[in-house]
Parts: structure tokens; sequence; C-alpha cells
């Protein structure tokens, strides 16, 4: 009777089955509160400069479009094109540098990352433009900037991914949810809330022509300060326990026996030829339901809040101010919410929290917003604007969630790799382009009609990431994929 060896997965699977197990055990034993938290801290820190430059540019359009876009250089729809570049170029970022953390480890990948973005978010602050400069030094400010924020894009489609892989990996498996919430609350909702409150003292302290002339640097250089205690803090950080024994179970491997050698070649061979290909070979399903499930967080954090709420401001006439305070708001409720949605989050499982808030914030709550704010009277612009944007930031605390749920989908050997290339295809350019897509389609659509260009933007891919988490969930019934590599419940 012949002999039947193990195929390439089954191999590779036990062997990383016992990698996880031992670290599972290391983390339970080792890691008390204070541990985690000071691991915790720089990691999901990082996220704030790559946030922070986002939130600013869009903070700032009028004024980025009147510097570099103005006078046939592009308008708004050339603003919204720079924004989304940075995002577009994502999944290649991801690509690499998921690569980078899963073949030399998490710590390294993140230094990298952080160095990257402070250095191209500085250096955005002290570009000549169109208005300060002429013609010529304009087209050399712009031509910079684009590829400044294609750096950027390069940079944090590894940044954010890496530390939530990092902070799940160093974590007790029942505080995974309380621990990825420093993310929201330092990171992907908090620097929204701190650069929309400089850029509000800065529009409230100057006037639009200073604002316009030089005051829109300032946000920019003061990146510096966080950006260097992220880095200081990060020299410190270890190497997470899943990676060492992944490290360890791969110098092991080299010594096996000829026969587990000749059963594992094809693993080996797919080690050895990137994280991407063993990606695409084994885990092509979870790439897709991470993408398209993470599409609904990226739409509702860039259309409704951003360009919604900029689209109101032209059409009514608010102050600037007053629209920028608005996203304070906006992402104030999400950031101060997350760690309670974190403990939540423990309690009933990151499945069904962003299933919810898929539900509520990608299909339920924005277009009735958007609709609200397209025909507001100018007497109740500023109440629409102030409860508008509360209820969004009320459905974006709910996507505390997603940073488990993406993570979840893939094992140890491709996790950063596989949560990178999905949140950023999910994120970056479902998300990333709605802005630019919805600029444009207001030029099509009537933003007064009962469904506008990103009110449809945003309901669809809130649609199809509803999709994605329902059907995840019946697929594992049924045993074709698997949604748990971390922790099997709750969820």
């Amino acid at each position: 009777m012949p002999v039947v060896m193990p195929s390439e997965s089954e191999c590779h699977e036990e062997r990383v089955a016992a990698s996880c197990s031992k670290a599972s055990k290391g983390k339970a034993e080792a890691l008390g509160t204070r541990e985690v938290l000071r691991k915790i801290l720089p990691a999901a820190a990082g996220s704030f400069i790559e946030f922070y430059e986002f939130a600013i540019f869009s903070y700032m359009s009028a004024d980025i479009t009147g510097n570099f876009f103005a006078n046939g250089h592009g308008g708004s729809l050339g603003t919204w094109a720079g924004f989304a570049v940075t995002l577009a170029v994502r999944p290649l970022g991801g690509f690499f540098f998921g690569g980078l953390a899963d073949r030399f480890g998490r710590k390294p990948a993140m230094q990298l990352t952080i160095l990257i973005m402070l250095v191209t978010t500085i250096l955005q602050g002290v570009l000549p433009t169109f208005y300060c400069c002429g013609e010529g030094w304009g087209w050399f400010g712009l031509v910079v900037m684009l590829l400044l924020r294609v750096l950027q894009g390069l940079s944090a489609g590894g940044e954010l991914s890496t530390a939530a892989v990092y902070i799940t990996e160093v974590s007790p498996r029942d505080q995974l949810g309380f621990n990825l919430s420093w993310i929201s609350l330092t990171g992907a909702f908090g620097a929204w809330s701190v650069a929309s409150l400089v850029v509000f003292l800065f529009q409230t302290l100057l006037t639009k022509e200073e604002m316009l002339l030089w005051g829109w640097r300032l946000p920019y250089l003061s990146s510096v300060i966080p950006g260097v205690a992220v880095l200081l803090g990060r020299r410190y950080l270890e190497e997470t326990p899943d990676f060492e024994n992944l490290v360890k179970a791969k110098a092991e491997q080299a010594t096996n026996l000829n026969m587990e050698r000749a059963a594992c070649k094809e693993q080996s061979a797919a080690s050895e030829s990137g994280m991407f290909r063993q990606l695409l070979a084994n885990h092509k399903l979870a790439l897709l339901v991470g993408s398209l499930g993470t599409a609904a967080f990226g739409a509702l954090s860039f259309v409704p809040p951003l360009y919604g709420a900029q689209f109101i401001r032209q059409d009514v006439g608010l102050p600037a101010n007053v629209v920028t305070f608005s996203e304070l708001m906006n992402y104030a409720i999400p950031a101060l919410f997350a760690p309670a949605i974190g403990l939540l989050i423990d309690k009933c499982g990151a499945g069904r929290i962003y299933t919810l808030g898929v539900f509520f914030g990608g299909v339920v709550v924005p277009a009735p917003v958007l609709y609200w704010w397209a025909h507001v009277g100018e007497g109740q612009a500023t109440m629409s604007i102030f409860v508008g944007q509360a209820l969004l930031g009320l459905c974006l605390a709910l996507q505390t969630s997603v940073f488990l749920w993406v993570v979840e989908l893939f094992p140890v050997e491709v996790r950063v790799t596989g949560v990178s290339v999905a949140y950023n295809i999910g994120v970056g350019i479902c998300g990333g382009m709605g802005p630019l897509i919805s600029d444009a389609g207001n030029k099509v659509i009537s933003p007064k009609a009962l469904f506008s260009a990103p009110a449809i933007y945003t309901t669809v891919f809130g649609l199809v990431s509803l999709l994605a988490c329902l059907g995840s969930r019946l697929l594992a019934k049924r045993g074709m994929m698997q949604v748990t590599h971390i922790r099997e419940s709750p969820y």
C-alpha cells in the first residue's frame, strides 16, 4: 500500500499550530497588565502619524486646493486625487512591509514604516506652491508632494496592519479586543481628533489669507513631536512570541529527516518564493473576505464625515472652523468609546460587533445623514452637521472591532502580509477612492437627489461588506474557511 505523504498545507499548518500553542502558553504565563501596556502603546501610537497626515490633508482641503490645484491645476478633483493616491498604493506597501514583517519580524517593519511616514509628512509642510512661489516652483512642489504622498502611502500600508498583528500576538487571549482598542484611541480615531483640534485652532487664530499663505504648513510640521516620541518608544519593543516560535519551527524544519523534508519541499519553496504566493495559494478566500469586509470601514471613514462635511461647507457657506470642529466631534466619539467597545468585543466577539457596525455604519445611517445635509436650510446647517457627525461617530465607534476581525482571518506565517493586503485593499482603495469618485459623481448626480453620489458609494460598499461578514460565517460553518486563527470564542 503506497504511503500517503502530507500535503503542503497540512505539513505547514501542523508546524504553525505547534508554534502558536507554545506562544499562547507563554503569553498566558508571562504577560501582566503593565507589561502588555508597555508593549502596546508604542505599537498602537504609530498609527497616529499615519492618520494625522490624512486628517490634516482632508481638513485643509480648501487650502491644499488653493496652493497646489487652483487656477487650472486640477481643482477639487485634483485635491481628492492627491488624497486618493496615498491610499491607492497602500496594498503595494502592505505587500512589501507585510512580507518584511513575516520574514524578519514585526519590530523592524514597524520601525521603518514610522520613520518613512514621519519624514514624508514633515517634508510636505515645507514645499513650494503655486500660490506662494509662482508657476515654476509650483510645479516642482506639486510633483514632489505627489511623490511624498506615494511614499507615505507605501509605508502606511504596512504600519497599522503590522501594529495590529503585533498587539494581537503579545496580548492575552481574553484581552484582544481591549488591547487592540488602543489603535483606535491613539491612532485610527484619536489622530483625527487631535488633527481636527490643531487645524481648528489655526483656522481660528489665523485669518483666511494667512492660513492659505503659510498657516496650512504648521499642522504638518507639528507632527515631529509625536513622531519622535513614537520612534523612541519603539526602540524598546520586543519581538512577538508567535513570530519567535515560527522562526524556531522553520529552523527545526531544516534539520528534519529526509522523508519529512521531502513532504514539506513544496512548502519550503513557497516560503522562499514569497509570502504573497503562499497567501494566494492557501488563503485566497480569507484575502477576498478581508478585502471586501473592510471596505465599509474605509467608505464610512473617508466619505460622509470628510467629503460630505466639506460639501455642506461649500453649499451652505459654513465657516471652515465650524466644519472642522464638527469633524473633531465625529472622531472624538469613537476614540473615547474605543476601550468600552474593546471590552464588548472580548465579551461578545469581533465577528458580531463588526457585523453590527457594518450594518449601521455602512447601510442604515450614512445615506439619511447625507440627504439631510444636502437639504438643510441655512439656519439649521450648524445644528445638522453636529448631529449628523455625532451619529456617524457612534457608527465609527463600532468599527474598532475591524482590527481583530481581519487579523483573525490569517494564520501566523502569513498574518501580517494577509492583513496588510486585505485591509489596504478595503480601506485604502475602496475607502480612499471614495471622496474622488463622490466628487466626480456629484457632477453627474445632483447632491440633492434621493441618493447622492457619496450616499450611493457608501451604501454599496456597506452592503458588500455586510455580505462578506455574513458569508464568511456561513462558509466557516460549512468548513470551507477558517475565520478564527487566534481565539475561537467569542466570535
